[in-house]
């Protein structure tokens, strides 16, 4: 019996990457030892992360007030999922796409011609090396999604009928935007110690909604109208057209973000001789 491919699109979540280190409000993974194998025969452990971290789901609760926190996405909206693949590609020699605008959203979108009630999966390329292990410029040089852009994307989305989106940009943003990339990430290191630092602390006490509103211009245009994944790994690996998804998000109640799990798995049809026709390469 021939069984389906199946990818992790899941970033994994370690205590030495860059993440969670750059954005004041960000909050990187840590664990400590409560037990340990040696003292006391098992291994138990305190975490502590913050809400974006590595691969997550984020919902109109994210900046919407009254806005749906990330419990309230229905298991049948995330669980066995087709969903179309739309590519958009590098425009740079770097290899990252930059900007997303609107125009390249809609090119994109045509050539794909996704299908009607399928989740969107909107893939750069951005996430299919490693870089995001050691190099900040992984997540501080993210294809991104202007204003415009992320009005934009909501739109082609409601044509569709689609009620989902996942992508492999690190943020839907450029990260830290207009205040915070300049005054807090473009510090060096021992002047912005991550959350829950003091400067943290009394940097975020200072940064007020209408910065937040320009910083997060297309994060929460985006969100307030489609429940969006973000942070993908891997996409390099999916067929040309279409997947089937399944989104795990961990189940904490009354939050707009929290990491989550995206396994994708070939859709196999039989063929008129009855053979599996695949559409993961092999």
């Amino acid at each position: 019996m021939s069984h389906p491919t199946t990818i992790n699109l899941t970033r994994p979540i370690t205590s030495d990457t860059p993440a969670g280190a750059l954005l004041p409000w960000e909050a990187p993974y840590r664990t400590e030892d409560i037990v340990t194998l040696t003292a006391n025969g098992a291994n138990l452990f305190h975490i502590t992360m913050g809400s974006g971290s590595a691969t997550r789901l984020l919902g109109p609760g994210l900046g919407t007030p009254g806005g749906a926190t990330t419990e309230r996405l229905a298991p049948d909206r995330m669980v066995n999922r087709d969903a179309s693949v739309v590519r958009v590609g590098p425009r740079e020699p770097s290899g990252s796409v930059g900007a997303i605008d609107p125009d390249l959203l809609r090119a994109a979108f045509a050539a794909a011609t996704p299908a009607k009630g399928d989740a969107v999966l909107l893939v750069t390329g951005w996430g299919d090396t490693d870089r995001w292990r050691d190099d900040p410029h992984y997540y501080l040089d993210t294809p991104h999604l202007t204003e415009p852009a992320a009005e934009t994307l909501a739109d082609l989305l409601a044509e569709l009928d689609s009620d989902v989106l996942l992508t492999d940009c690190a943020y839907l943003d450029s990260p830290g935007g207009a205040h915070a990339r300049s005054e807090w990430t473009d510090l060096v290191p021992w002047l912005r110690p991550p959350f829950p630092s003091d400067a943290a602390r009394t940097y975020l006490e200072h940064y007020r909604p209408d910065r937040v509103r320009r910083d997060w211009a297309a994060t929460l245009a985006l969100t307030s109208r489609i429940w969006t994944v973000v942070g993908l790994v891997g996409c390099g690996g999916l067929p040309a057209d279409r997947v089937r998804l399944t989104i795990a998000p961990l189940n904490v109640h009354g939050v707009g973000e929290v990491p989550c799990t995206v396994v994708a798995q070939e859709i196999v049809q039989e063929r008129d001789d009855g053979a599996p026709a695949r559409t993961f390469p092999r």
